[in-house]
């Protein structure tokens, strides 16, 4: 059996966004571990070679938008959905839409 062990996000499409007063700020969070994607308008593509370590027992990550009061959940990614490949998955939720490109690189238990 196999579990990620490292996730690398290489893609973002922001199909449309959470924050009407400026662009979406987007965080990735694998359980205690919270990292910066990056900011977002609609029609906005990224690519990028974000890379973290997936801590143990964390099957999910979530993306949120980023507020000053507090956070809005965009989605989540089930990392264990498809492993040592690209894969695009799209995350909906808090009126935002985003396509994510990533790589679940997996170890073995």
């Amino acid at each position: 059996m196999s579990r990620p062990a490292f996730v690398t996000i290489k893609h973002v499409k922001c199909h449309s966004m959470n924050d009407y007063t400026g662009s979406d700020d987007l965080f990735g969070v694998l359980g205690p571990v919270r990292f910066r994607i990056g900011s977002f308008a609609p029609g906005d593509e990224l690519s990028m070679d974000i890379t973290q370590i997936v801590p143990a027992g964390e099957f999910y990550l979530k993306i949120v938008e980023n507020d000053v009061i507090s956070d809005d959940d965009i989605g989540y990614i089930d990392l264990t959905e498809v492993m040592d490949a690209d894969y695009t998955r799209n995350v909906q939720g808090a009126d935002a839409n985003y396509d994510i490109t990533f790589f679940v690189q997996s170890v073995a238990d």
